[in-house]
């Protein structure tokens, strides 16, 4: 699904109007419209004519949208009240025009901005079907008025349905940022495409169920636009999902190569290792400290285990490349990093490794001995996938984990850019950005996927769609959203509290089977 910020949408706003001459009333229109009939269809017929719908009223194109919707509903019998959050005489153009229009109808509105105001608000909330919010959409900036704070406090602890037009109020159209106060939606219609806010977190909390309503917009508007970004859901992962054939063998389905694990680590060699196996990829061999390889052997005897030479401190040597370059042959990924330690001996495998003409899946410690020292990516001679959680980014692009949260979408494409790499910045609403600066937000996942191991599950996962065909981008995108599946299937029937990396990698199968039901 197509996302778009909401500083974009009003340029193509522009756009439409000045080049293809669609007039901005029409369009405030067509959204009005669309939200009186969503609000129809939730509503049963009884409830509509009986019931008491309460709009709030900005002073721009949302307030405009929000009294076209009421004038629909008032002329189909709804019972519908008017609060302007600013005064009447801040209403211009056409949003002007739509209130005059329902002046005309014998509509009243009134200005909250007084206790008498007030008082009338929270009368009528005791009789009412819904709140429609149409104060800032995508307008919101900074800091909310005194009387819009108290709006919203009331409405927030009313009993009230809240449906938000575009955009819930408080609400950053673009980076996901909510203001001290935000109302808090329990439907959010907005138009045309989803606003990439809405998708981001903490905003996502305040949205309820989206819904996008078509407003006879025209579609090549987004090739205007520099980049391409989108809302991975189960329609989407769908049509990633490699081909099962049904006379394939082990070799058919990839082969994929584990660097992983030392002293004290190796659960993170192992969680990666089955994440590959419970992806549907053919085979794994697992590179390891050749004095774990035995026991490595007994705890995941699906895999290929290479016993590799190791240092004092039980992690993998430099010296140990010759054995791994032996069964590099035909093999069709490499993840590297799960548990590997981060010393010099590490950072030489690591420039070795990007010499490799095999796609590499670059996660954990491999990871922080890449933030010693970026330049190496210069030697990459294959697709890149960069697997970063917060404080890794932060790390590699030397900033603080504040300001990578704080700009996810941002710091994704920044990080794809300099290391010519795909980045999967990992968290809630996981971000994947691409070199020529594509954009995927994960829809899936939970706090159950915040245990140890979770990422060695992941890195192990998009390790195993590329070997079974996927291109990098490609297979990051489906990783993510398949691990973040397991993790809602695991929540049904754990809960969120306890789940383990091992419960996460043997429920890929099973969100694996559930997307296949779902597309």
């Amino acid at each position: 699904m197509r996302i778009i910020t909401g500083s974009k949408m009003k340029r193509l706003d522009l756009w439409a109007e000045k080049e293809r001459k669609i007039p901005s009333l029409l369009l405030m229109e067509n959204a009005g419209r669309s939200v009186a009939l969503k609000i129809q269809e939730l509503f049963p017929e009884k409830e509509q004519r009986q019931g008491n719908y309460l709009f709030l009223i900005g002073k721009g194109n949302n307030g405009g949208d929000a009294l076209v919707a009421a004038r629909h509903l008032y002329q189909q019998g709804f019972g519908v009240k008017l609060f302007f959050l600013f005064p009447l005489d801040n209403l211009q153009g056409i949003v002007l025009k739509n209130w005059q229009l329902l002046e005309e109808l014998g509509v009243k509105g009134h200005y909250l901005a007084d206790e008498h105001s007030f008082y009338l608000f929270k009368l009528s909330l005791n009789n009412c079907s819904l709140v429609i919010d149409g104060i800032f959409g995508t307008g919101f900036r900074d800091k909310l008025p005194a009387n819009i704070e108290r709006t919203i406090d009331i409405v927030n602890n009313s009993s009230c349905p809240v449906l938000a037009i575009d955009v819930p109020s408080g609400v950053d159209a673009d980076f996901g940022y909510v203001s001290n106060k935000c109302i808090c939606a329990d439907y959010t219609v907005t138009f045309a495409w989803s606003k990439r806010g809405l998708v981001l977190y903490p905003a996502k909390k305040f949205v309820g169920q989206l819904y996008i309503a078509d407003i006879s917009f025209p579609k090549d508007a987004l090739a205007l636009l520099d980049n391409a970004e989108y809302y991975v859901d189960a329609d989407f992962a769908g049509k990633l999902l490699p081909e099962r054939d049904e006379e394939g063998h082990k070799n058919t389905f990839g082969h994929a190569v584990v660097i992983a694990g030392s002293a004290g680590m190796m659960g993170a060699a192992y969680l990666a290792g089955k994440g590959v196996l419970r992806s549907g990829a053919g085979m794994v061999t697992a590179c390891v400290p050749e004095s774990t390889a035995n026991t490595f052997d007994l705890a995941l005897p699906e895999a290929l285990t290479l016993g590799v030479e190791e240092t004092k401190k039980g992690s993998l040597s430099a010296a140990g490349w010759s054995a791994i370059q032996r069964i590099l042959p035909g093999k069709k990924v490499i993840i590297f990093g799960p548990g590997l330690g981060t010393d010099e001996q590490i950072q030489k495998l690591l420039q070795t490794v990007l010499q490799v003409e095999i796609p590499v899946v670059l996660d954990a410690d491999g990871l922080n001995v890449l933030a010693q020292d970026v330049s190496v990516l210069k030697m990459a001679k294959a697709p890149l996938i960069l697997t970063p959680h917060p404080g890794e980014m932060a790390r590699l692009l030397e900033t603080t984990v504040e300001s990578v949260q704080k700009n996810r979408v941002q710091m994704a494409i920044q990080a794809a850019v300099n290391f010519n790499a795909v980045v999967v910045l990992k968290g809630a609403a996981t971000v994947i950005a691409t070199p020529d600066k594509q954009v995927f937000i994960n829809s899936t996942g939970n706090s159950a996927l915040a245990t140890a191991g979770s990422g060695d599950v992941l890195a192990g996962a998009i390790g195993g769609f590329i070997a079974q065909g996927l291109a990098a981008v490609d297979a990051a995108i489906l990783g993510v959203y398949i691990h973040g599946l397991a993790g809602e299937i695991l929540a049904k029937e754990k809960g969120l509290r306890g789940v383990l990396a091992g419960d996460v990698v043997e429920a890929l199968p099973l969100a694996l089977k559930t997307l296949e039901g779902l597309v």
